[in-house]
């Protein structure tokens, strides 16, 4: 089998590979963004520093009124509408009351890693094109 088939056989899984990870990705954007969260004080008990932003261990009202504890991770956002600091709120699911975070928007992590990858995987798939043509070429070449 010619080398530029392989790359091409290549770039045919890295697009598959991409177009899974893009539609994994933006459903768990879309579930993550659709929890309904309220907002509720919260004190802060503890700091500490880590990468890209600090921990912190927040106290912060149950909807039946107890007390819960709970470790946020507060990134260092530099964007409209997005603290940079913790500014003594959570935001919360009233049907899980410990599933708290910072924002708004809740935990989107895990979806924006598994989009990143999947333009790796597209960028991947570009350059097996690329090269596949490249090498296609120089097959043809007299030797």
């Amino acid at each position: 089998m010619p080398a530029s088939s392989v790359l091409a056989y290549a770039a045919v899984g890295g697009l598959g590979l991409a177009i899974v990870l893009a539609v994994v990705g933006f459903r768990a954007l879309a579930v993550a963004r659709g929890v309904r969260r309220v907002r509720v004080p919260a004190r802060l008990l503890s700091e500490s520093p880590s990468p890209g932003g600090e921990y912190a261990d927040v106290e912060y009202p149950a909807p039946d009124g107890r007390l819960l504890r709970a470790r946020v991770h507060v990134f260092r956002v530099r964007a409209p509408g997005q603290p940079y600091v913790f500014d003594g709120t959570v935001w919360v699911d009233p049907a899980r009351p410990t599933d708290v975070t910072p924002r708004r928007q809740g935990r989107t992590t895990g979806a924006v890693v598994t989009l990143v990858l999947a333009g790796v995987a597209l960028v991947g798939t570009v350059g097996c094109l690329i090269a596949a043509g490249v090498v296609r070429f120089a097959e043809t070449l007299p030797t």
